[in-house]
């Protein structure tokens, strides 16, 4: 192969990655409102696991339908998010969003110049790695704040770790969504 297709397929390589990180921004704001939003307002009224699940499974689709920016919105609107959203946190939010929309909607596009000549493709990259990077300072940003919510919920680190052991010793490495999802059907917490 030469050295043109090996950087065309590093280029989309690394566009891969930043929407794979886009995407984990978007998953993680989903689990927050699943937290904030459908815990918050359902933990205290539990009647039974059948209507948990299944109240769980509308709550879950029907965010998961959302956009990027229907996500953030829904978390800014939500008052006992409001306490822990700090500007530096919005800010970062409606950057991932601006970046996200525009690599999903106009980036190669907008690149097509820079595609065709190995130097552009170079800085395509680099511009690519910084998206990834910006992503995951929103990462760093919003996991902690899951983690404390799964505590709260009473699923705990060991818990997720014992998952993670049974799972390895059943051959997958990481937990399926299926599985996760079970898991926070199964949690209503400490409450």
């Amino acid at each position: 192969m030469d050295s043109t297709s090996e950087e065309c397929k590093d280029v989309y390589a690394h566009f891969g990655l930043a929407m794979y990180l886009a995407q984990c921004v978007e998953q993680s704001i989903i689990q927050l409102l699943i937290f904030f939003d459908f815990f918050d307002k359902n933990a205290q009224h539990w009647e039974s696991e059948e209507k948990w699940a299944a109240d769980f499974d509308i709550f879950e689709s029907a965010v998961s339908k959302k956009t990027m920016g229907r996500l953030i919105g829904s978390l800014k609107n939500l008052d006992n998010f409001g306490q822990l959203l700090d500007e530096d946190l919005e800010g970062l939010l409606g950057e991932a969003l601006d970046k996200r929309n525009w690599l999903a909607h106009a980036y190669f596009s907008d690149r097509a110049s820079h595609f065709v000549h190995s130097s552009g493709r170079v800085e395509m990259v680099a511009e690519l790695e910084e998206a990834r990077g910006l992503f995951k300072s929103v990462e760093d940003k919003l996991n902690p704040i899951t983690y404390a919510l799964t505590e709260k919920y009473g699923l705990t680190e060991s818990m997720v770790q014992e998952l993670a052991s049974k799972m390895k010793e059943l051959g997958k490495p990481e937990i399926t969504d299926e599985e996760f999802k079970k898991m926070l059907r199964g949690v209503r917490g400490n409450l």
